[in-house]
């Protein structure tokens, strides 16, 4: 057993739309429990929703001040388990079940209820970066399930990318036991981060091969980087000549989601699977009467757990993945010294229209 110790870590918490501060949150560090340094993350759109002000008033007062970030990585200063040295590279699982934020204090949830829940949607789960201080500061203190090891020929900007990828990864996993090329198509619907990830894992963890394997997009530019996929313009596309479609994901979310759903709905086939990953603020009506007629399956997916993380980091020593990966990679990745800097390099991030992932590198006092 050891003694409970207080960590102080420097946070950037947001104050309110378009403001940090730099503040001071305090940790308690135990049994079974690792700090994390943090020096890269990766800004998501949920990120960006809370700096600007666009998600519901109601959820920024609920969640401000917060530290924001939820893609990233660290490496181990001090641990009390056996499982990490000082100085491993790890990249950080964000999602986190009550029972790991007191160790040793009993969880007191009704888990005959919950047990074949995963950790995602257990109810009473925190997330980092979202109403739970995230990445966004100097020092993690987490449990050992939160953090996995960086393998030594996974370079950094390959593994930050793990969490994005562990939510496609994730969606997948629900419809894994259909993916057999020669029961048709899988298609994609999104030809964002999310959408290319999801094609990805498909391709290079799934092996489904490009010829089973279509991406629905709105930019010709952002299909190109589609390489390993069959790719169609979204207006050029008669959804009704599309056959032998058994298996759609749809990673579009905002304002595209009743189009993207709607469109999934008129091209599977009947009794296909359809996967939705996109998130938006609004209500989504969508054809129900097809979903009926056609005895369609629709499965919502969020999130993604440690197993997801753990499966990516072997996968993402794959050359091939790799090679795949740095297509969201930037040539630059900007550093982050303080508050200010990371107002800048949030305001950029808003106003960058390009199609790669925005990589910040953190740097400590």
């Amino acid at each position: 057993m050891h003694s409970e110790e207080n960590i102080t870590s420097k946070a950037y918490r947001l104050t309110q739309p378009g403001t940090f501060e730099e503040k001071n949150i305090y940790h308690s560090f135990s049994d079974n429990q690792v700090v994390i340094e943090t020096n890269m993350v990766s800004i998501c759109h949920a990120d960006i929703r809370y700096y600007s002000g666009q998600r519901r008033k109601e959820a920024m007062r609920k969640k401000l001040p917060m530290a924001l970030f939820h893609e990233g990585i660290g490496h181990v200063i001090k641990s009390n388990c056996n499982d990490f040295q000082k100085g491993d590279r790890v990249v950080i699982v964000p999602n986190i079940p009550a029972r790991r934020l007191n160790e040793g204090e009993k969880y007191k949830s009704d888990l005959v209820q919950k047990e074949s829940v995963t950790d995602n949607y257990l109810p009473d789960s925190v997330f980092l970066g979202s109403g739970f201080d995230g990445i966004g500061q100097q020092y993690l203190v987490l449990s050992r399930e939160n953090v996995v090891p960086i393998p030594n020929d996974v370079p950094d900007e390959i593994a930050v990318l793990a969490e994005l990828t562990s939510v496609s990864l994730q969606a997948v996993k629900n419809v894994s036991g259909f993916l057999k090329s020669s029961e048709g198509y899988v298609a994609v619907f999104g030809d964002g981060p999310v959408g290319y990830l999801t094609a990805a894992v498909l391709h290079h963890m799934y092996n489904v091969s490009k010829e089973n394997l279509i991406v629905y997009g709105a930019s010709n530019e952002r299909l190109k980087n589609f390489e390993f996929a069959k790719t169609h313009h979204i207006q050029d596309v008669d959804f009704h000549e599309m056959e032998n479609v058994k298996i759609v994901i749809e990673c579009t979310g905002g304002d595209f989601s009743k189009e993207s759903i709607n469109q999934a709905i008129e091209l599977i086939e009947p009794r296909g699977k359809v996967v939705l990953m996109g998130v938006s603020e609004e209500y989504v009506p969508i054809n129900t009467r097809d979903v009926l007629e056609k005895g369609l399956t629709i499965y919502g997916s969020s999130r993604s757990t440690e197993d997801e993380f753990k499966s990516l980091m072997q996968a993402f020593r794959k050359k091939e993945f790799q090679y795949t990966l740095r297509k969201l990679i930037p040539k630059e990745h900007n550093t982050v010294k303080n508050a200010k800097d990371l107002e800048s390099e949030m305001e950029r991030s808003i106003n960058n229209k390009e199609w790669k992932k925005t990589l910040l590198h953190l740097k400590w006092d």
